[in-house]
């Protein structure tokens, strides 16, 4: 990850013009003496549709060597400039709502020898939830010396732990959605959260709680595009849809009448932006830089052509690298 970021940092320099030197020997980013003005917070431009800056979302918090879901992912990920993180939302045994991308825990924690035959996160009480051990060589000799990093976090954890601007991506798995609602209720986090799920259902529950809550839903096609414009979605109050770069560029004029922004995954599609980094990163491995500059300039060209056709949010497993080329001064720079 250090060569990728490494290496795209050196492609934003190319893009964005000449920059000052820091105290510690990097660049900022600015011109000598420019006036950056205000920067737009993240919550302000979450809820506006006349807002063109472009979110980029970590997905499963994952911004360079801390393990997804994880707090010290997600607080790594604010201290390197990422305005969303994206999480995955599950509930206990005992209906807590917690943090885990799949419904079994043995992938990311030590939970097939703690629980032998009892993996799923829905069989597991919010204790022995808590007492998870992400695998992770950092936590094998006492992972209670560094709970954000070595244990799976609960819901509310992240609220109280991670930035006020800092814009939450729920993917909702499983669970009670009435009840996580009135947890961002409780905690007073509304403006902060977008809150996803394909069922439509899903989303009006959570509006039933949180009227002004901000929802997005999923259209495979350009067809579910023009069925959440349909008048009887109106209830959704909707001002952001996860897309496909595949069908964006068709839907992109309705989608902007209907001030509706669209979300991209960016490893979506053969030539995706996050291809190429990862192909711009094994060239640099290999010591062939002629084609890690030429893989570097297809990422910012897919990465650019996402942004041209339509999208304001965009997923990767490659954040930093992506606040890099589209805001290296920070997130919402005039």
């Amino acid at each position: 990850m250090k060569i990728i970021l490494v290496m795209i940092f050196g492609l934003c320099l190319a893009a964005c013009g000449s920059t000052t030197q820091t105290s510690d020997g990097g660049h900022d980013g600015t011109d000598a003496g420019a006036d950056l003005g205000p920067a737009v917070l993240p919550t302000e431009c979450l809820a506006n549709p006349d807002c063109d800056h472009v979110f980029v979302c970590a997905h499963r918090g994952l911004c360079g060597h801390e393990p997804e879901n994880t707090l010290a992912a997600f607080l790594d990920c604010e201290q390197k400039g990422v305005p969303m993180l994206e999480i995955d939302a599950r509930e206990t045994a005992d209906g807590y709502v917690v943090i885990m991308h799949d419904d079994d825990v043995t992938r990311t924690t030590d939970g097939e020898t703690r629980f032998p035959g009892r993996t799923d996160v829905d069989q597991l009480s919010l204790a022995e939830f808590q007492s998870l051990v992400i695998d992770d060589d950092r936590c094998v000799d006492n992972p209670d010396a560094n709970p954000n990093l070595c244990h799976p976090p609960t819901f509310v954890q992240v609220l109280a732990k991670t930035d006020p601007q800092t814009i939450l991506d729920i993917d909702f798995k499983s669970g009670n959605v009435a009840k996580l609602a009135g947890l961002v209720k409780d905690a007073g986090a509304v403006e902060r959260i977008l809150f996803f799920d394909s069922n439509l259902d899903n989303l009006r529950a959570y509006r039933a709680v949180l009227p002004q809550g901000i929802v997005m839903p999923r259209a495979e096609d350009a067809a579910a595009v023009d069925h959440l414009l349909a008048t009887d979605n109106k209830d959704l109050g909707l001002l952001w849809a996860h897309t496909d770069p595949g069908f964006a560029a068709e839907v992109q004029v309705r989608m902007l009448a209907a001030e509706l922004r669209q979300y991209f995954n960016g490893w979506d599609g053969t030539e995706s932006a996050d291809t190429w980094i990862i192909a711009a990163m094994i060239a640099a491995e290999a010591e062939d830089y002629q084609l890690q500059a030429e893989y570097e300039e297809r990422a910012n060209l897919a990465l650019q052509k996402m942004i041209d056709d339509g999208a304001r949010a965009l997923g990767s497993d490659f954040g930093p690298n992506y606040v890099q080329i589209l805001y290296p001064d920070g997130f919402g720079r005039p």
